[in-house]
């Protein structure tokens, strides 16, 4: 999006088509809940998982933008269609000419970067794009770059969904991290304790909130051990420590 004001637009919109609804509580920082639970899905995830080594590399950096798009499109592409894309190449041309408004020969200066990615051949007029996959595309591990270590998150969706949810209510507070797991455990206990804060009929996020409120008024790192007992204590449940 260029502007804020663009962000801004289409939260609107999609809130008066009743897609979604949302709530700031922090300035620029929002809530968005889905209110259309009818979504089809599909068999095959059609999506990118940028969790891969070749997406913090110098090699994909440098590469032109048309370049990484052409690249994640041929990676989706590839993956909904078991490995190995097929097409026609007038229509292939077509299709990449029309999206990023260059010529055929562009296109085969892009397409020749990529065949470090794919296998691609002519047959009978069609296209024959098959991902090579390899090294550069396994989830990463601990780097160290200097004196400073990058950690890459090698966890399962949730558990990234969970660290994100406790990296925003510590951010929304101003709460120092005491140890790098913090946000990660704050998120474990959120989805810990939902079942039993929703069948008092209360929002999870709101009580995690304003037990975190509480705990910020006191101190200014997250200690996830003294936050857990409050927690217990909000809920009535200390006496099972």
């Amino acid at each position: 999006m260029k502007s804020k004001q663009t962000f801004y637009n289409v939260l609107r919109s999609l809130s008066e088509k009743n897609l979604l609804s949302y709530t700031q509580n922090v300035k620029g920082d929002f809530d968005i809940y889905l209110e259309n639970r009818t979504f089809s899905q599909q068999k095959t995830p059609d999506y990118i998982d940028l969790n891969k080594v070749l997406f913090q590399s110098k090699e994909f950096f440098k590469m032109k933008a048309h370049e990484k798009y052409m690249l994640l499109d041929l990676m989706r592409s590839t993956a909904v269609n078991r490995g190995i894309r097929v097409i026609n190449v007038k229509e292939f041309y077509h299709k990449y000419c029309n999206i990023l408004q260059v010529s055929k020969r562009m296109i085969q200066v892009y397409l020749q970067t990529l065949r470090k990615y794919f296998s691609v051949h002519i047959k009978d007029g069609k296209y024959y794009i098959k991902f090579l996959g390899g090294k550069l595309f396994q989830k990463p591990t601990k780097s160290i770059k200097g004196k400073r270590a990058t950690y890459v998150c090698v966890n399962t969706a949730a558990d990234q969904q969970r660290e994100y949810v406790g990296s925003v209510l510590l951010r929304r507070e101003q709460l120092a991290k005491k140890r790098e797991e913090d946000a990660s455990d704050l998120g474990k206990l959120t989805h810990q304790y939902s079942k039993i804060i929703k069948e008092r009929g209360e929002d999870t996020i709101s009580i995690i909130s304003a037990v975190l409120h509480r705990y910020a008024e006191e101190s200014i790192i997250f200690d996830v051990k003294h936050f857990h007992k409050m927690l217990r204590k909000a809920l009535e449940l200390e006496k099972s420590l």
